[in-house]
């Protein structure tokens, strides 16, 4: 599988984040697997079009954040995730996006009960399926 990254450079998200936030996305929905070689900083930075620090910075906090492991003789690879770990990382997702819901349905002058009501319609419209 290739490593898929869409940038932008307008807006306040500096890119590094936005490496980090993509190749984090595409471990949780298991479009990169563990043990997976990810592309070499140089072969990110270039393929991107940005500097090597970028991508050598997001590879940092990847790693940090045990996303990313560097294994000898394969460079760097996906790292396997504990059930909880990735749990975890699945649920501060879902609480970044609910943030998102609830900024959006108070724009729109949509009440907390309401938009309790619209979350539960939808959660049992998809158990339908």
């Amino acid at each position: 599988m290739e490593l898929e990254i869409v940038l932008s450079f307008k807006g306040d998200v500096p890119i590094y984040e936005q490496i980090e936030t993509q190749i984090r996305s595409q471990i949780l929905s298991g479009a990169l697997e563990a043990g997976e070689a990810i592309p070499s900083m140089r072969s990110l930075a270039k393929m991107l079009k940005v500097s090597v620090i970028t991508v050598q910075k997001a590879y940092e906090n990847l790693k940090n954040d045990g996303w990313i492991e560097s294994v000898v003789g394969r460079g760097t690879v996906v790292a396997k995730l504990n059930r909880e770990a990735r749990n975890q990382a699945l649920q501060v997702e879902l609480e970044e996006k609910l943030c998102e819901a609830i900024d959006q349905s108070k724009a729109c002058g949509l009440g907390l009960e309401d938009l309790i009501g619209l979350l539960r319609l939808l959660y049992e419209d998809q158990n339908d399926d």
